[in-house]
């Protein structure tokens, strides 16, 4: 039987962690890139919207607290797999990139409003970050990341989702 970290030491082979404790594995190619990660996840995690997600690379040491890199669509697998087998890094699958709305997320999309509920309430470094700050992606230039003055977003963000979960408002019910 494998061991969690044994996946790493496959050849080929991309371990991504998600929110809810998961672990997707992916096997690749030279020619393989983040962005055919990315795609297929979102099929496997049946997201129509993913232009708020990331994968990302995490480092944690005793010295320094969590430090995150946002990956690149067109960055190899190769050069990710080998940063997290050499330098202790692991790729995680995030929301990096707070909707504007996320009542507008839910409606469009109620599985990737989940993955932001359960990364939120969580309390995640990163969605801390995230939430923070509110990094959003520009829609008249997907590639520009927006930072827009501080608000209370983490505060908002996580009563908006508590009530939305717990008083059972679905999509159909805004």
């Amino acid at each position: 039987m494998l061991r969690k970290e044994a996946l790493l030491l496959i050849p080929n082979v991309l371990k991504v962690f998600l929110e809810n404790g998961q672990i997707k594995s992916f096997t690749f190619d030279g020619r393989t890139t983040v962005k055919d990660v990315m795609t297929t996840l979102q099929d496997r995690l049946s997201l129509r919207q993913i232009e708020h997600f990331s994968l990302v690379l995490e480092y944690a040491s005793p010295e320094q607290s969590h430090k995150f890199l946002l990956l690149q669509d067109k960055q190899p697998l190769a050069h990710v797999v080998q940063r997290t087998h050499y330098q202790g890094m692991r790729c995680l699958f995030r929301v990096s990139f707070f909707p504007k709305d996320p009542v507008e997320l839910l409606r469009r999309d109620p599985a990737a409003f989940e993955y932001l509920y359960i990364q939120v309430s969580r309390g995640t470094p990163l969605a801390q970050k995230v939430l923070h700050h509110r990094l959003y992606r520009d829609p008249q230039s997907p590639s520009k990341v927006v930072l827009p003055p501080p608000t209370k977003a983490s505060s908002l963000a996580k009563l908006a989702s508590f009530h939305i979960r717990f008083t059972g408002a679905g999509p159909e019910g805004i």
